[in-house]
């Protein structure tokens, strides 16, 4: 079978990443790099062997697929292009910079699916394809409350967006996964304090059903931790993102009675972006399922549009007392 010729759009930081893992793949060759920088576009696209192009309409028609790791701005425009050349897309979270846009992608790739039925548009939420969370959605884990700790000291990059869109709307996505239904209220209260944007963020989400879970982001801590305990019947899960490592204690009927028993779940260790990238690829070639669908990820841009509206609220009576 023929392999998937990728795009990778937008070298930075990630996009670098996005590049060497597409230049490895087993289903797909890297046959382009884009990026209008003219010293790093150049510079990745050699180290991947790849060619580099400035703009995505350069390289569309030889192409058929684009991974579009472009700053967050840039995400309506590229996806439209693409689609409208019926391309399958992974877009890096979020999937654009406002519900509109959001929206607005959605309906473009309807009109695309329309001729087009097979097209894969993905979205770049990679912490669900963490091997800990796989494990834990194996055991098919019911939460009722659920606490996220995402914190990390000051990046100094993606600072044109706030701590919710660049680093909560991880757990925002993972967390509505988990728990399998809509986030129906938010309380949530936020600083700026190195950017002119919320740096330290806490909120508090209400599901459908019942469910309760306490979210914390923060690129202002002295420390990195990327934690989730989740709260269940009789059991308890905790999970470190980073150690990939999934701790379980349940409650049982031991030899003199109720007993919790501990248990450390057997995972099989792999790198989070290449599980989605490759799992983005297999789709493509309809060879395994959709990830993140585009529906999901405008989702979860609807519950960060909440918690940045509480934010807002929690801001403005702080500075009125």
């Amino acid at each position: 079978m023929n392999k998937l010729r990728v795009a990778v759009v937008g070298v930075g930081h990630l996009g670098q990443h996005h590049a060497r893992i597409a230049s490895s793949a087993p289903d797909a060759v890297l046959a382009a790099v884009v990026d209008p920088d003219p010293a790093r576009g150049p510079e990745i696209a050699g180290k991947f062997g790849a060619p580099w192009a400035a703009s995505l309409d350069q390289v569309l028609a030889d192409v058929d697929a684009v991974q579009i790791a472009a700053p967050t701005g840039f995400h309506h425009a590229l996806g439209t292009q693409a689609l409208k050349a019926g391309k399958h897309v992974l877009m890096e979270k979020p999937l654009a910079a406002s519900l509109e846009e959001g929206a607005a992608l959605l309906e473009a790739l309807a009109a695309a699916r329309a001729s087009k039925p097979g097209l894969v548009a993905q979205v770049g939420h990679l912490e669900r394809f963490n091997p800990a969370v796989a494990a834990l959605r194996d055991r098919g884990f019911k939460p009722r409350f659920l606490e996220a700790v995402r914190v990390s000291p000051f990046p100094a990059r993606s600072l044109e967006v706030d701590v919710i869109m660049d680093v909560m709307i991880h757990d925002l996505d993972l967390l509505r996964a988990l728990v399998g239904r809509p986030v129906t209220d938010v309380v949530a209260v936020g600083v700026p304090v190195l950017t002119p944007y919320a740096d330290l963020v806490n909120a508090r989400l209400k599901f459908e059903g019942g469910a309760y879970a306490t979210v914390t982001a923060s690129r202002v801590a002295r420390k990195k931790e990327r934690t989730l305990r989740a709260f269940g019947d009789k059991e308890y899960a905790s999970l470190d993102f980073a150690a990939q490592k999934l701790e379980l204690l349940r409650l049982v009927m031991g030899p003199e009675g109720p007993e919790v028993r501990p248990e450390t779940a057997t995972i099989e260790e792999g790198e989070p972006l290449r599980l989605e990238i490759e799992a983005f690829h297999a789709a493509c070639l309809d060879k395994g399922q959709e990830g993140v669908t585009w529906e999901e990820g405008q989702e979860a841009m609807r519950v960060a549009d909440q918690v940045q509206k509480a934010v807002a609220k929690s801001l403005a009576e702080i500075r009125q007392a």
